[in-house]
């Protein structure tokens, strides 16, 4: 039984799936849940009931709507527990310091994050142009020791990547830049990357240009986007068929589900392989 319809019947609510929408991410000691159709003490009732569940959450709160604006913030409303948004979570033997309100992160991805650390070779140089707090930069970095550029425009999730780096001990191998990754292409003398990094699905169509502009012949582009989709199959069609459009035929493109996002929504990535230079 998934954690959330446990706490729904722990709290004694019924109807769990009508009335919960998409469960809940445990981030460090926060918990944070998506709810619809509650009373408000219908939703203190769940949040104590997951406390009690999940002994090791301090504090519980509620995302009320999606995503949103250009920093990809949740709107939060406090139910039960400590008043307090920064936290530390542990994933693949790394540490990463989190304001959930401040910052974006998401725990689903620990398995996407563990994977490129995975196809990462050591002297690789790598560019994560949407890095947030630093969490695919630094498990590259520590795991593949290789060099990371990580460019992220929301300042204050700059800081707490530039303290993520010393505590897992990577600072003299990733370089934080606080900037739009629209103007890493500018200037001339740019630096040229053996691997690129878009983990920005809402986003990533409309940087696609500055990524090829910064990727060297026989480079990977990651490139992920949410697509609806019954399945992973017509998924994967449409992402080809996106990316077919802007690229040339000879590069090679695999595509893998990431995650489900929504009722037939899935974020699916695209490994994009450049042919040789020249």
């Amino acid at each position: 039984m998934r954690l959330i319809q446990k706490v729904m019947l722990d709290a004694r609510i019924s109807g769990t799936g009508d009335r919960v929408a998409t469960g809940v991410d445990v981030v460090g000691d926060i918990a944070i849940l998506k709810l619809q159709d509650l009373s408000s003490a219908d939703k203190k009732r769940v949040a104590k009931a997951l406390m009690k569940e999940v002994r090791s959450v301090k504090c519980v709160y509620e995302q009320e709507g999606g995503i949103e604006g250009e920093f990809r913030l949740r709107r939060l409303k406090h139910l039960v527990g400590e008043k307090r948004t920064l936290t530390h979570h542990k994933e693949n033997g790394c540490v990463f310091k989190v304001d959930v309100a401040k910052c974006y992160f998401s725990p689903r991805l620990s398995t996407e994050r563990l994977r490129l650390a995975g196809l990462v070779r050591p002297k690789e140089c790598v560019l994560n142009m949407f890095a947030g707090v630093g969490p695919f930069s630094i498990e590259i970095a520590k795991k593949a020791g290789a060099r990371v550029t990580s460019c992220e425009i929301n300042e204050y999730a700059c800081e707490l990547h530039t303290q993520n780096n010393s505590l897992n001990k990577v600072a003299d191998r990733v370089t934080v830049i606080n900037a739009d990754a629209g103007e890493l292409s500018r200037g001339g003398g740019r630096e040229k990357y053996d691997r690129i990094l878009m983990p920005h699905p809402s986003q990533a169509d409309k940087y696609l240009p500055v990524a090829l502009s910064l990727v060297k012949g026989r480079g990977v582009i990651h490139y992920y986007r949410h697509i609806l989709g019954r399945d992973e199959e017509e998924a994967s069609a449409e992402l080809r068929k996106e990316l077919r459009e802007s690229l040339p035929s000879r590069f090679r493109i695999e595509t893998r589900r990431v995650r489900e996002v929504g009722p037939r929504w899935v974020e699916m990535v695209a490994d994009v392989r450049l042919p040789r230079a020249g």
